[in-house]
């Protein structure tokens, strides 16, 4: 490939071989990459330069920058082979299914993708009668079969369609996807590695497994695929975003104290501006440049105010004056929010939402002879933590917590053993326990108790 690099940024003639060539070849060879980037570096107006800018940067893998550039590509074949496969890419199969749909031969899998993920089923199911392979059918096929929710058949669609062709990518990561969605974890994992290891790799699939990988606590291995992708797409957002998140994870130390701070500090930034007695004009202007939290203002600053068509040096001082009683001013950043101690936190939220303290006997809101599994959990005054966790799942009442296990809590991705043993005590300050536990967390007497004092950290998630 690296003899033809140059050939094909001249030509503009690439056939769906020629790009599947260059993508692998990018990222290994240096002249194929420097080639990709001069073209995307491309500084003509012309359809043409905008043809050679936008293969480049497909070739690249940066089909979003690609996109916005074929767009002025003209309607030739190159441009609608090209722009179709990079909306494909992109989430916009409507548009990646009209322009593969006049871009030629040899597209049939990915317009077959695209006519499904649109909705299109006849449509997909037309193109599986005309892909040259048996592999490229089948899973056409499965995809028509998916988009008519008929997911077993779809699977085994996409099965048949890797037997025909172990190196199937596309039928690869569906299968793999089908599964992660299914939560069969394992045969996930074996799928996306399957995957990543053809060429060209599939961005989504490293992601995924990565996740995947993360959710296992395999922590090094996630970063190594992140950072495959960034080597190939330095400014790929979510790539960068979990790579950090890795890596936070991977040195992470969970202090309970703090995350209480934390927990409270996002409660200030998320109180309502309407909390505050403001001024109509002040009220009106916040309203309508959108600033409706605590949060949304202090990340403002005066300029951004006072440019504001109706917002004058009164407003502004009125704002200043509230920020400033709360230890808040125009212009910070989250991290520059002060983190309270635990005691003025708590002053502070119960002067803003008049909050009781978390001790209180929690008997109290029962009305005579009423059963507390019939209460809200939000009786439970849970942690912001354990909150997000039970609204995961979908639990609405302390009797939908208390006929949870163990195992089930835990499977929520926020749910860790700090937090775990927090509902045990809100449920045994009602006299409840967890599914096959005696009250205050004992296993009941006919399980085992093996591994209940295993030290797990708790864990972000995404």
């Amino acid at each position: 490939m690296p003899a033809d690099a140059a050939t094909l940024f001249e030509t503009l003639k690439p056939t769906p071989a020629d790009l599947t060539r260059a993508r692998a070849a990018a990222r290994d060879s240096r002249d194929v990459r420097q080639a990709a980037e001069q073209a995307a570096g491309d500084a003509g107006k012309d359809a043409t330069a905008a043809l050679r800018r936008g293969l480049g940067l497909y070739v690249l893998g940066r089909v979003r920058e690609a996109v916005a550039h074929l767009r002025a590509a003209g309607d030739g074949a190159p441009a609608r082979l090209l722009r179709g496969l990079a909306a494909l890419e992109d989430g916009d199969p409507i548009g990646a299914a009209a322009d593969l749909g006049a871009a030629g031969a040899g597209v049939e899998a990915a317009l077959g993708t695209a006519r499904a993920l649109a909705g299109d089923v006849d449509g997909a199911k037309a193109v599986a009668g005309k892909c040259a392979s048996k592999a490229d059918g089948l899973y056409v096929e499965g995809m028509a079969a998916e988009a008519e929710g008929r997911h077993a058949d779809a699977r085994a669609k996409w099965e048949a369609a890797v037997a025909a062709d172990a190196h199937h990518a596309r039928a690869l990561f569906h299968l793999a996807y089908a599964h992660d969605l299914a939560g069969d974890d394992d045969k996930a994992i074996e799928y996306y590695r399957r995957c990543a290891a053809v060429e060209p790799t599939y961005v989504n699939a490293l992601i995924n497994l990565g996740v995947l990988l993360e959710d296992h606590d395999r922590y090094t291995e996630a970063e190594a695929l992140y950072r495959r992708v960034l080597a190939a797409d330095p400014v790929h957002e979510r790539a960068r975003l979990y790579l950090s998140d890795v890596l936070a994870a991977q040195t992470m130390y969970f202090d309970e104290e703090s995350e209480r701070k934390e927990d409270r500090k996002t409660q200030i930034l998320r109180t309502p501006i309407t909390e505050f007695e403001l001024s109509v004009r002040s009220r009106n202007c916040l309203s309508k440049m959108e600033i409706k939290t605590l949060g949304d203002l202090v990340r403002k600053s005066e300029a951004e105010l006072l440019a504001y068509k109706n917002f004058g040096e009164t407003s502004l001082q009125e704002i200043k004056d509230i920020l400033a009683q709360k230890g808040l001013r125009l212009g910070m950043s989250e991290d520059e929010v002060p983190a309270a101690s635990r005691e003025e936190a708590e002053v502070e939220l119960d002067a803003l939402f008049g909050g009781a303290d978390e001790d209180a006997d929690d008997d109290d809101e029962l009305a005579e002879g009423q059963d507390p599994r019939t209460l809200p959990v939000s009786a439970l005054k849970l942690s912001v933590r354990a909150q997000k966790c039970v609204e995961e799942l979908e639990l609405e009442t302390v009797g939908d917590l208390a006929d949870r296990t163990e195992a089930e809590l835990m499977a929520s991705k926020n749910m860790g053993r700090t937090t775990l043993d927090e509902v045990r005590k809100r449920l045994a300050s009602y006299g409840l326990a967890l599914k096959g536990e005696a009250a205050g967390g004992a296993p009941a007497a006919d399980e085992d108790a093996a591994g209940d004092d295993e030290d797990l950290d708790e864990d972000d998630g995404e």
